[in-house]
């Protein structure tokens, strides 16, 4: 019997972690600026990949470092499908309500070794902007340019309101108008 309820035991601990591994993230920023007000977002994909024209259709920073992004809005199922397509994604594409959802897909270059996390994701009002923070892993990173994307579903109204996206990345802001 000990056996048994060592096992069973066992099994669950296991199925426990496992289920806490998925890769969808959900969150609420609240934030102390009034301009900006708290937006819930749920990261529904994130793999190593980007279009295969990435470097000719991506946003370019003038200054150095000179990194790219790709970030697109969509407002509707057969744009989601389109985009989901363009940014090389073969999985099965995560649901989203259109009535009451948008989803943004932010398409970057990381250092292989040092992957970007989302630390923060806040919206302004005032500037119509969506900020999004990535944070990177401190240490030795290569300087190789790893694709990334993420995909964020967040709510309609909010989203309505907002005009640009600002991704904050090693320190430095990049505001990117919504393709």
């Amino acid at each position: 019997m000990k056996k048994n309820y060592f096992l069973f035991m066992i099994a669950f601990l296991v199925g426990t972690l496992l289920l806490g591994c998925g890769s969808k993230e959900k969150a609420t920023v609240n934030l102390a600026d009034n301009n900006s007000k708290a937006t819930e977002f749920e990261l529904i994909a994130n793999a190593k990949n980007l279009p295969l024209n990435f470097d000719d259709i991506a946003f370019k920073r003038k200054e150095t470092p000179l990194f790219s992004y790709l970030v697109k809005k969509v407002e509707n199922q057969s744009e989601y499908e389109d985009v989901w397509e363009l940014y090389g994604f073969e999985n099965e594409k995560p649901s989203a309500d259109f009535g009451n959802e948008d989803v943004v897909f932010v398409g970057l270059q990381e250092s292989g070794s040092c992957p970007y996390e989302i630390k923060d994701i806040e919206s302004n009002s005032e500037s119509k902007t969506l900020l999004i923070s990535l944070l990177s892993p401190d240490g030795n990173c290569t300087a190789d340019a790893s694709p990334r994307t993420f995909v964020i579903k967040m709510d309609k109204k909010t989203s309505e309101k907002l005009e640009n996206v600002s991704i904050i990345a090693s320190g430095l802001e990049t505001t990117i108008p919504f393709d």
